[in-house]
């Protein structure tokens, strides 16, 4: 465990005696894409979003991550990286009309890069816009992404998309059925 993890809650973390220390840090909040040069780790995960998600592009799996790479999320962890995943890419990209992904917060260190992100999409039955949000940590290894963990809202989107009541986390708050 690091010296970070060991101090006080009240103690902020000092960038600058992180650096000393060798504990590199960078955090970026709202996140300026012009920024991503002092970035290397937002770069990959940056193009992860725009050839995978944006473009479809899903040779780029195999490409950007191992074939063993570590996965959770929701959706996410349905799938193994090489085999699978792409079939998770495309079963999303079919419901939703095109996708853009804008990252909002962005924190990196040696190997980690957490990011928050908005997602611009569609309903494409109807031509409804929508947003929906979420968090990416990703570990990266070698240039390529070995460990990967998100947190979408997969309710919201199926809400827009009409797969499920408006405000169903409400309802399902309540305790009652959905149905």
């Amino acid at each position: 465990m690091t010296d970070t993890f060991t101090k006080p809650a009240t103690e902020p973390f000092d960038t600058r005696r992180a650096a000393a220390t060798g504990v590199q840090a960078a955090m970026e909040a709202p996140f300026d894409p012009a920024s991503m040069a002092d970035l290397p780790l937002t770069r990959l995960l940056h193009h992860w979003f725009e050839e995978v998600w944006g473009r479809g592009n899903l040779s780029a799996v195999s490409d950007i991550m191992r074939r063993n790479t570590l996965i959770s999320g929701s959706v996410s962890a349905l799938a193994e990286p090489e085999s699978d995943y792409s079939e998770v890419v495309a079963a999303l990209r079919n419901l939703l009309g095109p996708i853009k992904v804008t990252l909002t917060h962005v924190m990196e260190t040696d190997e980690w890069v957490s990011v928050r992100l908005v997602a611009a999409t569609s309903n494409p039955r109807d031509g409804e816009p929508f947003e929906i949000t979420g968090q990416v940590m990703a570990r990266v290894q070698d240039g390529r992404i070995t460990e990967m963990h998100s947190n979408m809202d997969y309710f919201r989107m199926f809400e827009m998309l009409g797969q499920l009541p408006p405000e169903a986390l409400a309802i399902c708050l309540t305790g009652e059925r959905l149905g």
